[in-house]
């Protein structure tokens, strides 16, 4: 009798077929055919601990997918001569640490946009297994899978040539110099394109009840609509401190149209609530505006304070607000259940040499949460849902703007590590240089003057 076994490495997922009588190295060597992992450098993480060569896999649980770790046979390179250090001009990258993206000229907005799209694990994905022939999307592919190796340098020139010429706005020139452009404009123009060759689209759409009610005249019956978006929009004023106070202003306004029966131009207020929150948010913060007076965007340098965790409950819709507060309480439970399995780990992380070792038990963390979830909320495949199920996000990553206008200063994005379980370390990515920063840091990234403030958030859907 044969079972099904499902399992997923460096973001892609397998299905094999295993017989009743097959044991662990039949399994690492279906495995091998699939992946190229060799299977004495295989790491099968299944309920116990790691798959021994010997086990039954018929004495197994598979009903859900199996994590494996390991690093792949490189094809044989032709020999080549041997290489001095003093004869090479850059020395391969040798450690584990993401890579950053050279400046090809005021590109540090592109590089930013492209270092937080390639961190939202979903489009990363769909971006490796794209089939079709659109030359963007394909160079796009190409860079991520640069960024995969993490070896060497990144280079952009293929990607960044078909993006001017798709969008020629970001190939403006002045004095023969391109110049500098919005980084919040070319991430939402890099997602258009995907969003119409990749069905990740539901990933990111926020869905609105929309009511239009007379100011002027109360007894008018209010008109209800719907609306979609693929971001919220903070905006900012001098009664603008934190996020949520941008959030509202930005889901209600007045507007001044015609009255039929009053035969006058009247005051309407519009309000929004929500009715579908996305497994990923993008959050703008709305901090350049057009200066007539000197013909230039220039920036609210306003400091406005941002959570860590964004909880939206105040802005949903009736219609969903009762379901998504339920789930975000029952996911605090869960959280709460693996505290100390997260604080055992930290403690015992010192003691851990072996990187893969690590990973491999994070993994296995990460795994029990999951499986723990799905026990916790059986209505939600936490594998393939593109909403957020609770009205709880957690921040992922950053694009902020150093500097007083929008047509110059410089552009770095900020990413949270995600083998890091207690959220306290992130990556600062400022152009090819790449460093570790801590939370701390994050937190004074609020602006309040013209060093670097947030002006992009990626937030994902919590315990997604």
């Amino acid at each position: 009798m044969s079972t099904k076994v499902t399992i997923k490495n460096a973001g892609k997922t397998y299905t094999f077929e295993i017989g009743g009588n097959d044991t662990g190295i039949d399994l690492k060597k279906k495995i091998q055919e699939q992946t190229m992992i060799p299977p004495e450098r295989q790491k099968i993480l299944v309920k116990g601990g790691k798959l021994n060569d010997d086990t039954l896999l018929s004495t197994l649980d598979f009903s859900k997918p199996v994590m494996v770790l390991g690093t792949p046979d490189k094809l044989a390179a032709p020999v080549e001569k041997p290489k001095f250090i003093e004869d090479m001009g850059d020395v391969t990258k040798v450690d584990n640490n993401p890579v950053g993206i050279p400046n090809y000229g005021n590109t540090c907005y592109l590089n930013s946009s492209l270092q937080i799209l390639y961190q939202i694990d979903d489009v990363r994905n769909n971006i490796s297994e794209y089939k079709g022939t659109d030359n963007f999307t394909i160079a796009l592919r190409n860079t991520f899978q640069q960024m995969e190796k993490k070896q060497g340098s990144v280079n952009i020139a293929l990607f960044l040539t078909i993006f001017r010429n798709v969008y020629p706005q970001f190939a403006e020139q002045r004095n023969g110099i391109y110049a500098q452009q919005d980084a919040e404009e070319a991430f939402s123009q890099i997602l258009t394109t995907l969003k119409s060759n990749l069905k990740i689209a539901d990933l990111f759409k926020i869905e609105f009840k929309v009511e239009t009610k007379s100011l002027s005249n109360p007894g008018e019956e209010p008109v209800f609509g719907v609306e979609d978006a693929f971001k919220l929009n903070c905006h900012i004023d001098i009664k603008t401190n934190f996020l949520r106070d941008g959030i509202l202003g930005g889901l209600t306004e007045t507007i001044t149209k015609h009255n039929e029966a009053l035969n006058a131009d009247s005051e309407y207020e519009v309000s929004k609530k929500i009715t579908r929150l996305p497994k990923f948010l993008v959050v703008h913060f709305i901090r350049f505006f057009w200066r007539r007076d000197i013909n230039k965007k220039s920036k609210i340098l306003r400091k406005v304070q941002f959570p860590f965790e964004l909880d939206l409950s105040e802005f949903l819709d009736d219609s969903i607000k009762e379901e998504k507060n339920k789930n975000r309480d029952i996911i605090r439970k869960v959280e709460k259940d693996n505290l100390d399995i997260k604080r055992d780990f930290k403690k015992a992380k010192k003691d851990i040499i072996n990187t893969e070792d690590e990973e491999l038990k994070i993994a296995s963390i990460k795994s029990k949460f999951q499986d723990d979830l799905s026990t916790a909320l059986p209505g939600v495949n936490f594998e393939t849902t593109t909403e957020n199920p609770s009205s709880v996000y957690e921040l992922n990553a950053i694009i902020t703007h150093m500097g007083a206008s929008a047509d110059g200063g410089h552009y770095k994005a900020y990413v949270k590590d995600a083998n890091d379980l207690e959220g306290e370390n992130w990556w600062l990515f400022n152009d090819d240089k790449v460093s570790s920063v801590s939370r701390e840091k994050i937190a004074t990234l609020a602006g309040g003057g013209e060093s670097d403030s947030a002006l992009l958030l990626i937030y994902k859907g919590l315990a997604l």
